[in-house]
């Protein structure tokens, strides 16, 4: 059988409602993604209902009836709940709006209610003797019966429900090869139509949601039709079927309470509740009529507003017009039908873990005693223990559990806090969300695992050593040192000093320094302005690049390092290349993997989110409190080209913050250059 319900995946959230409200905990959890059970599920359609994110789908026929109407006779058969679901259109107008899609003729299923009825009441007079009958049509009930009490199938009257009543007699009346569609509101439907005990004679069944869907497809308003006739033998009391008690009232039975001979069950917690008591021998009445839903006028797959009050007083009106027409039911001959039928056992037997899988289970989760077992219900389970048992059948995912979870996040999330600590003091002025911003972070992700040399190329003030740190902090390196070395600030003899450290002479080789690249030993060295360096110190570099070893100034022992490389230029190296101001050997040795870092006018969408920085951090520093900037302060920020790039920005923000006096900066406090640049800011802002 095809499923009946199954999960849009892609819109389950993991609340677990769904197994929570299951009857009978029909519901699995695979990735995360909660999946309906075939073959413990009896079709309710209550996940349906209780599913906030629509992630529940039933199946659809619609198209496969829209076959049988395009290649032959289709015949409709109208459950009785209909009459509250098209209210205030008439049945009538109904008839004729089925007819307008294409349906050749339109029954009553209240027909085959009349016909169950009459058979009904013939088996309880030949088993007079018996009691503890259970009658219904609901087939979630049926399906509850044979999957989760089996020993309760002896007691299930034998007999079809009106749908399958009413289709046998059409198809016996009309000929078999008329397809029949059972319209109504109940997902449980579709497989009875497929149940082996009774298949054969409902060809689809549709909801009122389909049929709705079908009839706007069509721009067919139900209320504006005219009134056509039902094609059916006039219905009786089956009409009253379903509404809860309805099976009696139309066999005449007296349910009178005092007497406890005949009760009526409507609502999945009283059925489970009934079938529990019944199934221990609790609960012995001589005939229970069961509904799974409080009435079939309350199933799952409808949608009009209408209160449960109102949907039974609108079936029992259209009841008691019909008897003022037929006041009794007509003797209808049944010679080669048959309106009886079996119920197998589909009982499913699950393993049952021991006390110690159990325990085992719990312990995973660091519930290690009853005091640790909170029963919450998060995870959609009543209790810890039966979740374990789930868990135990594969039914369920261990961390479904919410105390678990948030104790985990609380871990983790302390966790996070100690290596921001870290994290923040290399990347906290690395700002930007742009995409000119984004292409650089994907660069960072992608070269940081590896050992690969990098060239940062950018403006002056673009911040390119927070690119280098950036790199460093998030590699297999980044418990090693970070060391950095401006060429633009230090003369061609001191900075060979630096870089390669040196031997004072006379001193013997342990006298000096070790230099910069000693120093970043398993670590990173980041050389700024690396155009900067002259060709002598240039090929002595390149030298360190090829053979990973170098010579301290005034010794003839080479020394060996382990050293990432990262440098950053502002110059045109390509042009250095043909001022021959740059050796080729090393222009090459750097330029495998290049990183641009824009600046500002080239992503100006990141300026609002960096003077924020900016102005946070100086407001900090001096104990000032500001709440932002004004709109014009603003406008004039993101429109100057900041040839300084983020060097600039952030030294005209610390003027700013100390000259404003207001609660946010003005466009006076900023730089005279600025205050001709936001609009409307002419004519005054030079003042």
């Amino acid at each position: 059988m095809p499923d009946i319900v199954k999960t849009i995946t892609r819109k389950c959230r993991k609340c677990y409602a769904c197994i929570r409200e299951c009857p009978v905990k029909a519901i699995k959890v695979i990735n995360g993604q909660a999946q309906v059970i075939q073959e413990k599920c009896i079709h309710c359609g209550h996940c349906v209902e209780v599913c906030t994110q629509q992630a529940k789908l039933v199946r659809c026929d619609v198209e496969k009836v829209e076959a049988f109407i395009n290649s032959g006779p289709t015949i409709a058969c109208l459950a009785p709940s209909f009459v509250p679901e098209f209210y205030p259109a008439s049945p009538g107008q109904l008839v004729n709006a089925l007819k307008q899609i294409g349906f050749t003729e339109v029954h009553e299923v209240a027909f085959g209610a009349d016909l169950v009825t009459q058979e009904g009441l013939r088996y309880l007079a030949e088993n007079s003797a018996q009691q503890g009958f259970i009658s219904t049509p609901c087939p979630a009930v049926v399906n509850l019966v044979t999957k989760y009490y089996p020993r309760l199938i002896p007691r299930l009257v034998p007999v079809v429900s009106p749908m399958i009543a009413l289709a046998r007699y059409l198809k016996h009346k009309a000929g078999s090869e008329k397809r029949i569609v059972f319209i109504g509101p109940c997902v449980a439907k579709k497989g009875e139509a497929e149940d082996e005990e009774v298949a054969g004679v409902v060809d689809a069944v549709l909801t009122f949601l389909e049929l709705k869907e079908m009839l706007a497809s069509r721009e067919i308003n139900v209320h504006t039709c005219a009134n056509s006739a039902f094609d059916s033998e006039p219905a009786y009391m089956g009409r009253l079927y379903p509404v809860g008690g309805g099976l009696h009232s139309s066999a005449g039975i007296d349910d009178d309470i005092l007497k406890n001979e005949a009760i009526v069950v409507a609502g999945w917690e009283d059925c489970l509740a009934f079938l529990e008591a019944a199934d221990e021998g609790k609960a012995v009445p001589h005939l229970v009529d069961i509904l799974f839903c409080k009435g079939c006028i309350n199933g799952p797959m409808q949608e009009n507003k209408f209160s449960s009050i109102k949907r039974r007083q609108l079936v029992a009106d259209y009841t008691r017009q019909g008897l003022k027409i037929q006041p009794q039911p007509r003797p209808v001959k049944l010679e080669g039908i048959s309106l009886r039928r079996e119920f197998n056992d589909r009982h499913i037997v699950l393993s049952r873990p021991s006390e110690k899988d159990i325990r085992a289970i719990l312990a995973e989760l660091g519930k290690y005693g009853p005091e640790d077992e909170l029963n919450c219900g998060a995870c959609g389970y009543p209790t810890c223990r039966e979740k374990a048992i789930a868990v135990y059948n594969g039914e369920a995912e261990n961390r479904m559990c919410l105390p678990y979870l948030i104790a985990s996040l609380e871990k983790s999330n302390l966790f996070l806090r100690q290596e921001l600590n870290v994290y923040s003091r290399q990347y906290d002025e690395l700002i930007g969300n742009s995409e000119a911003m984004q292409e650089v972070y994907y660069f960072i992700d992608r070269v940081a695992k590896t050992e690969a040399v990098v060239l940062i190329k950018g403006e002056v003030g673009t911040n390119k050593g927070l690119v280098a740190r950036a790199i460093h902090y998030n590699s297999l390196r980044a418990q090693g040192p970070f060391v950095e070395l401006n060429c633009a600030v230090l003369p061609e003899n001191l900075l060979e000093r630096e870089l390669f450290g040196y031997v004072e002479e006379g001193g013997g080789s342990g006298s000096g320094t070790k230099g910069l690249l000693a120093e970043a030993h398993k670590g990173t060295i980041y050389i700024e302005d690396i155009g900067e360096m002259s060709l002598r110190t240039q090929k002595k570099f390149s030298q360190v690049l090829r053979d990973g070893e170098y010579f301290r100034l005034g010794e003839m022992t080479p020394e060996r390092i382990d050293v990432r490389v990262i440098v950053g230029c502002s110059q045109d190296l390509e042009e250095a290349l043909k001022q021959q101001s740059f050796l080729p050997e090393l222009y090459y040795q750097l330029n495998a993997i290049t990183i641009r870092v824009p600046p500002v006018r080239e992503r100006r969408d990141d300026i609002p989110l960096m003077a924020r920085y900016f102005k946070d951090k100086v407001c900090e520093r001096l104990q000032k409190k500001l709440y932002g900037f004004t709109d014009e302060a603003m406008d004039a920020l993101i429109r100057y080209d900041w040839p300084g790039n983020e060097r600039e920005m952030e030294n005209v923000i610390e003027r700013a913050v100390i000259l404003a006096e207001a609660k946010r900066i003005e466009l006076g406090d900023l730089p005279r250059r600025f205050r001709s640049l936001a609009a409307g800011a002419r004519g005054w802002a030079y003042t």
